[in-house]
């Protein structure tokens, strides 16, 4: 399977899933109650899909560097130095004088080093701004964040509300679809960004 086709297969299950849960949500046999209820767990689900999606494509993208053979010195700015951050991080805390032997042989160390990317943190709160620190780091760019930046702040917020149980009521289906647009347009996008720089660096 290839990475761009892994990466759309875990968007179908995740629409798939919530194609289901909408289903329940307009379903006029249920009490405006239980539609309360449906509603929360929708929210949660929806934030939990919005993290779950970004942080397995962009390790999907991160593997696909990798498969594309390039060293870290070849690598685009933002991702060399991803790349590299804890390998110099651990040169900081070195004696002295192994410090200085590692920067001068820096270029057959570390440039001439196939790529170590950390695992992605989300920090179990992906506000926008960690998205978009993401992002930076993997040299992707999606505008479609800050587009819709005030719907992605309110998802956290009130996913967070709900997870630590608060009674943060969600007042009806058009309200939650709303946020389930913007989702949907920031991993689409998302998607393309990674698909687009893939292509980009095989050609460099």
């Amino acid at each position: 399977m290839s990475f761009i086709r892994e990466i759309e297969a875990d968007l179908d299950w995740r629409e798939a899933e919530l194609a289901s849960l909408r289903l329940m949500m307009v379903n006029s046999s249920i009490s405006e109650r239980e539609k309360l209820v449906l509603f929360r767990a929708a929210w949660s689900l929806l934030y939990a899909h919005y993290e779950g999606f970004c942080k397995f494509a962009l390790s999907v993208y991160y593997d696909q560097v990798l498969v594309l053979g390039i060293k870290c010195g070849q690598l685009p700015d933002p991702l060399r130095n991803h790349a590299l951050s804890k390998t110099v991080k651990l040169m900081r805390n070195k004696p002295i004088v192994e410090a200085i032997d590692d920067i001068l042989n820096f270029e057959v160390i570390c440039l001439n080093s196939d790529p170590v990317f950390p695992e992605v943190d989300t920090e179990s709160n992906l506000w926008p701004n960690v998205l978009e620190g993401l992002l930076e780091a993997a040299a992707l760019n999606v505008d479609e964040i800050d587009e819709n930046r005030y719907k992605l702040k309110t998802l956290v917020s009130r996913r967070n509300k709900i997870a630590h149980g608060e009674r943060d009521i969600i007042i009806d289906f058009s309200y939650y679809e709303g946020y389930e647009i913007a989702f949907r347009e920031v991993a689409y996008n998302l998607a393309i960004a990674i698909e687009n720089k893939v292509d980009e660096l095989s050609v460099a």
